[in-house]
């Protein structure tokens, strides 16, 4: 029984061999295999021992869907936040976590509709009716997403995107009798977004057990809540129509201009009326978020002082 046992073992060295000599040549063949975008029928091809491999996997550039995302909103790429010396301001699961943060009001656009009832005429109609939806929308986002974590940065920050978004994308515009209004501009809800922070850093304050804390307040009472805000700080058609506008003319005028220069000249040449609320919040969003592009201004220095 012995000597079988010999014997076989004897007879299975060659094999055992074979296999040790193949096996860097499997390891190629495996190199070959984890290469991206390998075609199964290039497996019978010649393997070229010159050629080096690598089964590193490629790794996706860190951040792009948060810049992609950020792009979307104001209108500048991770390049331009760079070149102002600035970081990534929001992730993009933090935007979304802010625009999903509310009860599908969406369902309710029309009755924001009729609210914004105006005698304006279409196109514009729909403009101020979408900037009002808007308003009560990310109002209530606000006081949800405050509610939830205690935390007012992601609403602050998406307050400064959607300030700096109705400039930067002011190019996209509707007409009426030879006059352009930034589409954009009915999505900067930042005066709305900033009162409701205000009130949720102000009933966040209150002692736990006061009927008014923010935690107090149940889904329905943050809905009326949020569109009372809405109500109180909305503009009014015509000022919403005057800001669309300058918006719209101030960025072509600057379109032959880097990305850099647009906001700085804009404000140089007073295109941008900065005694308006609205405009000076503008200014404040682009001193937070691209302080490279506009520290030396004393339009600016003087505002923020």
């Amino acid at each position: 029984m012995k000597l079988r046992l010999d014997a076989a073992n004897t007879n299975n060295e060659p094999e055992a061999n074979t296999a040790t000599a193949r096996s860097p040549r499997l390891l190629e063949w495996l190199a070959r295999l984890t290469q991206p975008g390998l075609s199964l029928d290039h497996l019978p091809q010649p393997f070229d021992l010159q050629e080096k491999t690598s089964a590193a996997p490629i790794i996706k550039e860190p951040h792009i869907d948060d810049w992609n995302t950020i792009a979307h909103i104001c209108g500048y790429a991770a390049k331009d936040f760079i070149d102002a010396g600035t970081t990534l301001p929001l992730t993009a699961a933090e935007i979304d976590y802010f625009r999903r943060n509310h009860r599908g009001t969406e369902n309710h656009i029309s009755r924001d509709f009729l609210t914004a009832q105006t005698d304006l005429p279409s196109p514009l109609a729909e403009l101020y009716g979408l900037y009002r939806h808007r308003a009560r929308i990310d109002a209530e986002a606000t006081l949800f997403l405050a509610q939830s974590t205690h935390s007012l940065r992601v609403a602050r920050m998406m307050a400064d995107l959607l300030a700096v978004g109705a400039f930067a994308n002011g190019l996209e515009y509707v007409g009426y009798l030879g006059v352009t209004y930034s589409v954009p501009c009915a999505f900067d809800t930042s005066a709305e977004i900033d009162r409701a922070n205000a009130e949720a850093a102000r009933r966040l304050a209150l002692p736990v057990d006061h009927p008014s804390h923010l935690l107090k307040l149940t889904p329905d009472e943050l809905g009326v809540l949020s569109a009372s805000i809405a109500e109180r700080n909305a503009l009014t058609s015509a000022d919403f129509l005057e800001k669309a506008n300058l918006l719209s003319e101030a960025r072509q005028d600057v379109n032959r201009l880097p990305n850099k220069e647009h906001f700085a000249t804009a404000i140089i040449e007073h295109d941008l009326p900065l005694q308006t609320a609205w405009a000076a919040r503008l200014a404040e969003a682009y001193a937070r978020l691209f302080t490279g592009w506009v520290e030396k201004l004393p339009e600016i220095q003087a505002l923020l002082n």
